[in-house]
């Protein structure tokens, strides 16, 4: 039996003595220091009836989210062919009534508003000359045109001491309340209520020198919000003048709007700010602000979409939607392409109630619509009576929802009015009188 000697190990093969250090030594403990892990063996048990109740409950559960996802996925893609097809027909509408407001003035109607109230379909138009015009449809009258019922004068905003008369800028409904503005150094504001019985018209003015020039305005609730000379003026209560808050802008405020209690501004010096009417500071902030692509190019329009979608339109005929969540990033998320402006403040803009499509007056006096879903170049059909240009220029788009279903655009031009019944085409009509 060889001898242990220290630093060294005998190899029973090789029949001699390695050191210790050697790599030739093999890698082998002696029994008494080393112990091989064993695998411990799982017993396999009978399923419990808990057990096999999760089993088939975590089956069911995958089962069920593979169908909502099947059931997902073919409702989004029958909501995307039906919004196509309705994008096809309101594209080939070929149906259009007009009619003329018989204006005092014999000027352009430059704004227009209707709304149905108390079973009555109430209209409002306003012309260059100062003059605001009603007109009151009943229950069961058709609402194709305005003509047969006639247009009332109801109140001239123009002062006798003024050597130019004004003109009325804006008209917009909320609630029983029509509110008109008028432009220039004597801006007015006209209150008409919808039920005359219960209270009077009158006119009122906002008491600081530095307000002229109302370019536009915004009505919600009761809080009125204006577009003026380098400001915008908010009147929390329009009705009894409460609270007058002036938030300057430094530039001519061509387009607001509101959301709760966030206004926002669009100028002529192409600026989108945003103001808090709950903090006294007037200083807005500035969003979706681009030095290279805003200079000099005036905001026309700002409408608010999807709660949290700002769409705006350019004096350049630009018009895109913002994410309003994201106010630092100057890349919109929708870009309408295709619409003509190059010096006009006044163009026009409308959406359908139902927010799924875009109409734009351009400067070439040709109304253009998009799908507000997919933006891209304007939708268009041959046999379309948007291929048509006007003789004079748009100033005033709406779209409404005359019944479930049933879509109509109203636009003015000079001193007459237009319905286009959306997605409705001569043919049918005709067929719809022949029974």
């Amino acid at each position: 039996m060889p001898r242990d000697l220290p630093g060294l190990y005998w190899d029973e093969e090789k029949q001699r003595y390695f050191s210790l250090a050697s790599s030739r030594r093999p890698q082998v403990a002696g029994p008494s220091t080393f112990h091989p892990p064993t695998k411990q063996q799982s017993v396999p048990q009978a399923p419990t009836g808990e057990s096999h109740n999760l089993k088939r409950h975590r089956n069911r559960s995958l089962l069920r989210a593979r169908e909502d996802a099947r059931s997902s996925f073919r409702t989004t893609h029958k909501n995307k062919l039906m919004h196509q097809v309705s994008c096809s027909q309101v594209a080939q509408t070929s149906h259009v009534a007009s009619s003329s407001i018989l204006s005092l003035t014999h000027c352009a109607i430059t704004a227009f508003q209707t709304v149905s109230y108390n079973n009555n379909v109430h209209s409002f138009a306003g012309d260059a000359g100062g003059w605001f015009y009603s007109s009151v449809i009943g229950p069961g009258e058709p609402v194709t045109g305005h003509t047969s019922h006639g247009w009332r004068p109801e109140f001239s905003l123009s002062s006798e001491a003024s050597t130019q008369p004004l003109t009325i800028s804006s008209i917009c409904i909320s609630g029983s309340r029509c509110i008109a503005t008028s432009f220039g150094p004597e801006s007015r504001i006209l209150h008409f209520p919808l039920d005359l019985d219960s209270e009077d018209i009158r006119v009122t003015r906002v008491n600081n020198r530095s307000v002229r020039d109302i370019w536009t305005a915004d009505f919600q609730g009761t809080r009125l919000v204006l577009g003026t000379n380098d400001q915008a003026v908010v009147i929390d209560d329009a009705a009894d003048r409460a609270t007058v808050c002036f938030m300057k802008t430094g530039s001519d405020v061509f387009a607001v709007a509101q959301d709760n209690n966030i206004i926002y501004t669009g100028s002529r010096a192409g600026i989108v700010q945003r103001f808090d009417s709950r903090i006294a500071s007037t200083k807005g902030d500035r969003i979706f602000n681009d030095p290279h692509t805003t200079q000099n190019n005036s905001v026309t329009n700002l409408k608010i979409f999807y709660d949290w979608q700002l769409l705006t339109s350019n004096i350049d005929g630009s018009l895109a939607m913002f994410d309003l969540r994201f106010p630092v990033n100057r890349t919109p998320v929708v870009s309408f392409t295709g619409n003509i402006n190059t010096y006009t403040t006044k163009t026009p803009i409308a959406v359908d109630p139902h927010e799924q499509f875009l109409f734009a007056a351009g400067q070439d006096r040709r109304i253009r619509l998009w799908s507000l879903r997919t933006g891209g170049p304007p939708l268009v059909s041959p046999a379309s009576v948007f291929q048509k240009p006007f003789e004079d220029p748009i100033r005033a788009l709406q779209v409404v929802e005359e019944e479930e279903g049933v879509l109509g655009l109203w636009a003015t031009s000079g001193a007459a009015l237009y319905k286009y019944n959306l997605g409705q085409r001569m043919e049918e009509e005709s067929q719809a009188m022949q029974y």
